[in-house]
C-alpha cells in the first residue's frame, strides 16, 4: 500500500470531496429559505396558521404516561445532547485528521444555535397555549430550538457520509431523528409545528451554505496551490 496515498486520503475532506451541483446548492438554500420567509413573516404579523392548531390538538389527543416519557427522551436528545454530539464527531474528525470536516461539523451547529437566538429576540413569538406545558421554557417559541440543532448535527453527518456506502442509511437516520425531535417538541405542548418546520428549512440552508463556502474555498485552493489541496 502507498503510505503517501493513504495519508492524502485521511486529510482528505468529505465535504470537498462530494461535489454540490450550482442547481442543487442553489434549491437547497433557497427553497428553505422561501419556506421559512413564508412562515417569518405570518409570525412577524403575529398571524397564526390552522394548520398548528389542528396537529397540536390531534397530539394532545393521543397523550399517553409512556409516550410522555419517550418524548421527553427524544427532547434531550434534541437539546443537550446535541452540542455533546457535535463536539464529539469533530474529534472523532480530528483524530482522523479530518480538520475542515471537523470544522464543518463544529461550525454548522455554532452557526444554528446563534442564529435561533438571534431569531428567537426578533420575533418574540409567545409558545403554544393550549394545554399545560409538559415541559418547562422560558424563551420564545419561533423558530424552534430543539430543531435547529437537531438538523444541525444530522444535516452534516449525512453530507459527510454522502459519498460512501453510508449515504441512505445515514439519511434515513438523520430523518427519524429529526422528525423525532420535532414531533417531541409538538407533543410536550412547547412548540408550534410552524416553530419546528421553520426551524429545520433554516438549518438546512446555513449547512448548504456551509458546505458551498467550503468547495468554493477548496477548488481555489487547488487551482493555486495543488500541493496545499492534498
Amino acid at each position: 500500500m502507498n503510505t503517501e496515498d493513504d495519508g492524502r486520503r485521511r486529510w482528505r475532506s468529505t465535504v470537498t470531496a462530494t461535489r454540490l451541483a450550482p442547481g442543487a446548492a442553489a434549491a437547497l438554500i433557497l427553497i428553505p429559505l422561501l419556506i421559512f420567509g413564508v412562515l417569518a413573516v405570518e409570525v412577524a404579523r403575529q398571524g397564526s396558521f390552522a394548520f398548528d392548531r389542528t396537529v397540536m390538538l390531534w397530539v394532545h389527543g393521543a397523550t399517553t404516561p409512556w409516550l410522555t416519557d419517550a418524548a421527553t427522551f427524544v427532547s434531550l436528545l434534541g437539546g443537550k445532547g446535541v452540542p455533546v454530539a457535535a463536539a464529539l464527531t469533530a474529534l472523532v474528525l480530528c483524530v482522523r485528521r479530518r480538520w475542515v470536516d471537523a470544522g464543518f461539523v463544529l461550525a454548522a451547529y455554532f452557526a444554528a444555535s446563534r442564529i435561533n437566538v438571534a431569531l428567537k429576540a426578533l420575533f418574540e413569538r409567545t409558545r403554544p397555549d393550549f394545554w399545560e406545558h409538559l415541559s418547562a421554557e422560558n424563551t420564545f417559541s419561533f423558530p424552534s430550538g430543539h430543531a435547529m440543532g437537531s438538523m444541525s448535527i444530522a444535516a452534516p453527518l449525512v453530507v459527510l457520509a454522502w459519498g460512501t456506502r453510508y449515504r441512505w442509511p445515514a439519511l434515513v437516520a438523520a430523518a427519524f431523528y429529526v422528525l423525532a425531535v420535532g414531533a417531541s417538541r409538538v407533543y410536550l405542548g412547547v412548540h408550534f409545528p410552524s416553530d419546528v418546520i421553520a426551524g429545520w428549512c433554516m438549518t438546512v440552508a446555513v449547512v448548504a451554505v456551509f458546505v458551498v463556502i467550503v468547495q468554493v474555498v477548496s477548488q481555489r485552493i487547488r487551482r493555486r496551490a495543488p500541493a496545499l489541496a492534498h
